[in-house]
């Protein structure tokens, strides 16, 4: 047996209600045995032979069942490190992305969030907004440099939506000043440019063109 040694690599690392977890899958199996009752604890250091180390994930309360979470490491290197664990009694479970998609949906559906990481015992989201729609503060680990912000999807269309219906009026009254009928008209039907194309030959914005072809102004070209 050896040390005790804490993760490495790419994995999000971090504490969960004291206890470490090397990556968001383990994450998700600790809150999930957690939740349900499921007796373990950190493996206690690590399984040393033929100068091989392998330090386990895991060790359920009956003392010789060991949890394994894998996510990049090759087949054969694994198997050579629970052989390890096997010479020793110990009985290894390993489980990968697929095996560990029950703990994934249930953290998801209980704690409302795929970001695993965020239910660290230490997270902190780095930035803090105000959504553009509902005026609703949210945080994200990442500076966003847009204008309008959204706390998420349902917001981000709603405020679309309603800003586009805002907008339509005024491109109508700059299509009408702008253009005549027979130049609608023939906006209408050409198919030989692109929008941006026929908004720099007839010299309007490309949004204008847009209303023009799904039929916005429809009623106005054939007054």
């Amino acid at each position: 047996m050896g040390g005790y040694r804490q993760g490495s690599g790419r994995s999000k690392s971090g504490y969960y209600k004291g206890i470490y977890c090397g990556s968001t899958y383990e994450l998700c199996w600790v809150i999930h045995s957690l939740d349900h009752n499921v007796g373990f604890t950190r493996f206690p250091g690590c399984v040393i032979k033929d100068k091989v180390k392998y330090f386990p994930d895991f060790l359920l309360d009956d003392g010789k069942t060991i949890i394994e979470t894998k996510g990049y490491e090759n087949q054969l290197s694994v198997n050579i490190k629970t052989a390890i664990a096997e010479s020793f009694g110990y009985i290894v479970k390993v489980l990968r992305k697929d095996d560990l998609q029950y703990a994934f949906d249930y953290v998801s559906k209980t704690y409302n969030t795929k970001q695993y990481h965020t239910l660290y015992d230490e997270y902190k989201p780095k930035y803090s907004y105000m959504c553009s729609h509902c005026a609703a503060e949210f945080s994200k680990d990442r500076l966003i440099t847009t204008t309008e912000l959204f706390c998420g999807r349902s917001c981000a269309g709603k405020y679309r939506k309603a800003h586009r219906k805002s907008q339509l009026p005024k491109m109508i009254k700059s299509s009408k000043r702008r253009l005549t009928k027979e130049q609608a008209l023939e906006i209408f039907h050409r198919t030989d440019k692109s929008l941006q194309g026929l908004a720099d030959e007839f010299n309007i914005p490309k949004n204008n063109i847009w209303f023009i072809k799904q039929k916005k102004t429809y009623r106005w070209i054939h007054e």
